[in-house]
């Protein structure tokens, strides 16, 4: 669907970041760094509040959105951008946003498309089995969104409403990023929805637009105690923290959100069932969303220490063009961009469910989905790729993916932990080796799964009926 910029879940994972010592508008006094009293996500002593309904959710909307007005000014001094128009703001409820999604959805990811690139997924082995894809995109946006920015608005919309002010605030500082981004660098442009990027730099994008927005709410939330002034000890003291964040895989981030989320007395019953909802949303979905934001903050950081607000600001001229660079911006990203290859396969004679770009995250998330170890190591090194799934008359499907590597030694480990995770994917299946070529029975008929290691390169190829298909595979994929 057309790109909405959200924030929620990201937010939660930054209650243990720097504390700012300042207090939400509207409440008194403040509180040194490092105490316990300056931690604003923490429960303090207050009154009795209303219970809360849809009632009092609209009243600390309202409330959050009127404060908007002293954000921006704040905001722009921090992220050195000025805001040329205003930014219109409006209050949604979960079902009226869940109801535009829905929309949304289905006017790019009409039934028979989600059915055909849920079984292409499924047969690369990057889902468990075929699912509703298209269900899937709008529980996670649904149940991840707290608030958005919508470019093709122009508008910033809250949804969830938790009875804190500084969340609202700090919620609010997030989208409020995003607006300054689209009236500076054309966020319609930069992240098309028109299948002219693959999937893979379609992702980097997001983590240097939703990592920019994550840099800036934090130092939104110290500005407090920081001023207007970004010092090296303080960058240095923000990205030990982003590290910290970063660092999380998906179940200790989840269990992370969980305690929290049962620890927060205002915590709202929308944003509590948005983190329990995570273990229903596939890591294909859920954890290029989540990985944009912390570790899409690294990127943002270290493009800041390279080249402070202008290194960022280069990041929308010059985009990264993998996921590769963006999950290794210190060596990959900078000083020297480390660029893929084009990998191109030859046109499909068979109806094409889908053609694009794995990635070393969607290899990174395929290993971790089976349980191999190692993931992260088998997937790094990645040098480029590109696959295609095709369906036969009698209905079988066919994989072909052809990867690149930084090195034999890459490659090696990269077809090893594939073989690896075979077994989990294929339990009882056996493997053998015929020549230079890993070969596999898919049960039921499936056809043969073949893997072909050539120095710095591997072949895959998923359902055909022999080795001849991965011969006119090999020989047909060009790789600049």
């Amino acid at each position: 669907m057309r790109q909405l910029f959200v924030a929620a879940l990201a937010l939660a994972a930054c209650r243990d970041s720097p504390a700012p010592a300042h207090a939400p508008v509207g409440s008194a006094g403040s509180a040194a760094v490092g105490s316990a009293a300056a931690d604003p996500w923490a429960a303090k002593p207050a009154p009795p509040k209303p219970p809360d309904t849809p009632e009092t959710r609209k009243q600390r909307a309202e409330a959050a959105l009127g404060r908007v007005a002293t954000i921006i000014p704040t905001l722009a001094k921090l992220r050195e951008l000025r805001f040329d128009r205003e930014v219109p703001t409006k209050y949604q409820t979960t079902p009226e946003f869940q109801a535009f999604v829905r929309r949304e959805i289905a006017k790019e990811l009409p039934p028979q498309r989600s059915k055909d690139l849920a079984a292409a997924f499924a047969h690369l082995g990057l889902l468990v089995k075929p699912i509703d894809l298209a269900t899937v995109e709008e529980q996670a946006m649904v149940t991840q969104a707290g608030a958005y920015y919508d470019p093709a608005a122009k508008a910033f919309f809250l949804v969830m409403v938790p009875d804190n002010e500084l969340m609202l605030d700090t919620i609010s500082a997030h989208e409020l990023t995003h607006a300054l981004q689209d009236q500076h660098f054309n966020l319609t442009k930069y992240l098309p929805s028109d299948g002219s990027l693959d999937d893979d730099a379609t992702t980097a994008r997001r983590f240097v637009v939703e990592g920019d927005a994550t840099f800036a709410m934090l130092l939104y939330a110290l500005h407090g105690v920081i001023g207007d002034k970004l010092t090296p000890a303080l960058i240095a003291s923000v990205r030990g923290q982003i590290e910290q964040l970063a660092g999380q895989d998906l179940e200790a981030l989840k269990a992370q959100l969980k305690s929290q989320s049962a620890a927060f007395g205002m915590m709202d019953g929308e944003i509590k069932k948005s983190i329990d909802a995570m273990d229903d949303i596939p890591p294909a979905v859920l954890v290029p969303l989540l990985d944009s934001y912390m570790k899409g903050a690294l990127v943002a950081l270290t493009a800041y220490e390279h080249g402070g607000w202008a290194g960022v600001d280069a990041l929308y001229g010059k985009p990264p063009s993998s996921s590769e660079q963006v999950l290794h911006p210190a060596t990959k990203l900078f000083p020297t961009r480390d660029e893929p290859h084009r990998v191109g396969l030859a046109a499909a004679r068979e109806p094409e469910l889908r053609r694009d770009v794995i990635g070393e995250l969607g290899w990174k998330i395929y290993f971790e989905l089976w349980k191999t170890p190692g993931a992260a190591e088998a997937a790094a090194g990645w040098g480029g790729d590109r696959y295609s799934v095709t369906r036969r008359k009698d209905g079988r499907l066919i994989g072909r993916v052809a990867t690149v590597w930084d090195s034999p030694e890459d490659a090696t480990q990269f077809a090893d932990a594939y073989r690896v995770s075979l077994a989990a994917r294929f339990p009882g299946a056996e493997l053998a080796q015929v020549g230079g070529d890993v070969v596999m029975q898919r049960p039921e008929g499936g056809g043969t799964l073949i893997v072909r290691t050539m120095g710095s390169r591997v072949f895959i190829v998923d359902g055909a009926d022999d080795a001849a298909a991965m011969d006119a595979l090999v020989r047909t994929t060009k790789i600049d």
